[in-house]
Parts: structure tokens; C-alpha cells; sequence
């Protein structure tokens, strides 16, 4: 696709000029604002969100994934090389503790195009217009619209990405906003549904690493995060198809903690063998059943918690204004 030592789409130049405009102090906020397209970010506000209300936020476990799972193939399919600008500020300002992050904002080794963090933050900010009940509806997509922006210009700002890099995350995070939402509204467990858009899109990326006509070597797969979207999209598709129907009925279990010590001694055990074993087998397993774990996790909180939980997200529906 793109290739070469300069991006084929846009001339340095005018990513030189953005840099060159941006003074060092609002650059220092750009690299906190540019986390709100990053998985440390996202990944946090659908599991916490998913918790608070699992029926309204389940699709957004298996979207999430999806995303990654395409981000990485499409970067597979070029090389499009990174800009080669220095960002308007150092590290030199930042806490000591922060420094790792910062270069991690600033100093990316994948391929330029898309920018990950811009589609990222398009699809989530999009799913919560849709989804969420706060605010109107007018409300929540001036306010989505303003953090995709956000995000993109920190791309640009900290001389990361190209303008067609952060335009093309937006077009293809709206795409596959649009693809999503159609395939909800034709289904009635959107939450399965989704965590198979999510293991088709992992399991295509992971298939890309060596070309779909060879399958992927070990020495492919072993540290790839696509590796792990493909293992939590498997986990979480066998644990919601194999547990759901039964935990969203009121049993003994659920007035009991023995579920919810089960699920996370289980997680504790796989992250300790994940940790000693360095393997993409090991790996599937661990992101599996975290996944599992984060969707079980609600269905297996003591019922006084769950109780408070459903009494509360439902009198937010009750108390949504209208446009």
C-alpha cells in the first residue's frame, strides 16, 4: 500500500508547519490529551461502563475489540513510515514517574497509517452518543465531536501522525461505527454479536502477520497485542455464550460471594502463569479469561450491590431530557 521513507499523501512540510505552531505549553497538555484515544484509556471506560450497566454496554466489550483487531491489520497492509519531526516539547518537564509515559505519546514504532488513537476515539465517543443517557442527544455529539478533534490535533501537534493519518482513524473509526450500530439493530443479543465482529477482526489481523495463505508462526504472534485481541474475543465469546442465560436469572449463587471468588481466583492464577510462561498460547489464555472475567464480574457482585447498581442506571433512563 504506502511505502518509502516519506508519507506518499502529505508533504512533511505542512505537519512542520502544525508543529512549529504549537508552543511548548499547550504541547505539554497535548500529551496528557492524547491518552483519551489510547487503550489505557479506553479500555478502562468500556469495562467500568459495562459494569455500571451490563445490558446497555455489553456490545461495547466485543466493538472494542473489533477496533484493535482492525487498526492492526489495516497498519499490516502498509508501511507508511512515521513523520520525521521532533515534538514541541521534551520530557524534561514532565513528573519523573510520567517520562515512560511521555514516550510513549511521542516515540511510536508502528506504521503511521491510520492513527490508532483518532479511530479509537471516534468509536468510543460515537457508542457513547448513542448508548449513554446523560445529557441530549445534540449534546453528547457536540461534545464526542470535540474530543475526536482533541485527539486528532495531538496527534498532529506532537508531530506523531500525518493529517491524512488522523482524517483517514476518523473515516474508517465512522465507518465501522455505522457497520456496528447496523448489525445491532438486527440482532437480539448484541452483545454476542459484537464479540463475533470482534474475533472475525482479531483473528483477520493475526492472520496478516504471515499472509492469509500461511498460518501466523509463534515467533509472530509471541508480544503481538493482536494476539490478544484475539484471545479475549474467544474468551469472552465462550464465557458469554456458555454462562449468560443462566447468570442473568436470580439464583442462591448470586446472593453468595463464592462466584465472585471463583472468577477472580481463576484470573489471578492464569495472570501468575502469563506472567512465568512467555507464550501466545499462554497469552490467548490469560486475555480470554480476563475477558471472561469482565463480563462475568457483574452477575457474580454480592445481590445488595447488583440491586443498587439496577435501581440506579434505571432511574438515569427515567430522568433522560429530550432534545
Amino acid at each position: 500500500m504506502f511505502s518509502g521513507e516519506v508519507h506518499p499523501l502529505f508533504e512533511p512540510s505542512i505537519l512542520e508547519g502544525i508543529v512549529e505552531l504549537t508552543p511548548w505549553w499547550i504541547a505539554y497538555l497535548l500529551v496528557y490529551l492524547t491518552y483519551l484515544g489510547s487503550i489505557f484509556v479506553i479500555v478502562p471506560v468500556v469495562v467500568l461502563a459495562y459494569w455500571w450497566d451490563a445490558r446497555r454496554f455489553g456490545p461495547w466489550i466485543g466493538a472494542a475489540i473489533g477496533y484493535y483487531g482492525l487498526m492492526a491489520g489495516i497498519k499490516s497492509l502498509n508501511s507508511a513510515t512515521r513523520p520525521d519531526v521532533s515534538a514541541p516539547v521534551g520530557p524534561a518537564p514532565f513528573p519523573e514517574f510520567f517520562v515512560g509515559w511521555y514516550d510513549h505519546a511521542t516515540a511510536i514504532s508502528t506504521t503511521s497509517f491510520p492513527s490508532g488513537n483518532v479511530m479509537a476515539a471516534t468509536i468510543i465517543c460515537g457508542l457513547i452518543v448513542l448508548d449513554s443517557r446523560f445529557a441530549t442527544v445534540r449534546k453528547r455529539l457536540v461534545g464526542a465531536s470535540v474530543v475526536v478533534l482533541a485527539v486528532a490535533y495531538t496527534r498532529l501537534g506532537l508531530g506523531v501522525h500525518y493529517p491524512i493519518d488522523a482524517i483517514a482513524g476518523i473515516a474508517i473509526g465512522l465507518v465501522y461505527l455505522v457497520s456496528v450500530t447496523a448489525i445491532r439493530r438486527r440482532v437480539t443479543d448484541e452483545t454476542a454479536a459484537m464479540l463475533v465482529v470482534g474475533f472475525i477482526c482479531a483473528l483477520w489481523s493475526v492472520l496478516l502477520m504471515n499472509g492469509v495463505t500461511s498460518l501466523p508462526t509463534t515467533e509472530a504472534m509471541l508480544g503481538s497485542n493482536r494476539t490478544l485481541a484475539l484471545g479475549a474475543a474467544t474468551g469472552g465469546l465462550l464465557v458469554w455464550w456458555g454462562t449468560h442465560h443462566y447468570l442473568q436469572t436470580p439464583t442462591l449463587l448470586r446472593r453468595s460471594p463464592i462466584p465472585l471468588v471463583i472468577v477472580l481466583a481463576v484470573t489471578a492464577v492464569v495472570y501468575l502463569l502469563n506472567s512465568d510462561i512467555v507464550h501466545p498460547l499462554v497469552t490467548l489464555l490469560w486475555a480470554g479469561t480476563a475477558t471472561g472475567a469482565v463480563l462475568l464480574l457483574p452477575w457474580t457482585f454480592p445481590q445488595n450491590v447488583r440491586s443498587w447498581l439496577d435501581r440506579y442506571s434505571e432511574s438515569s433512563d427515567e430522568t433522560e431530557p429530550a432534545d
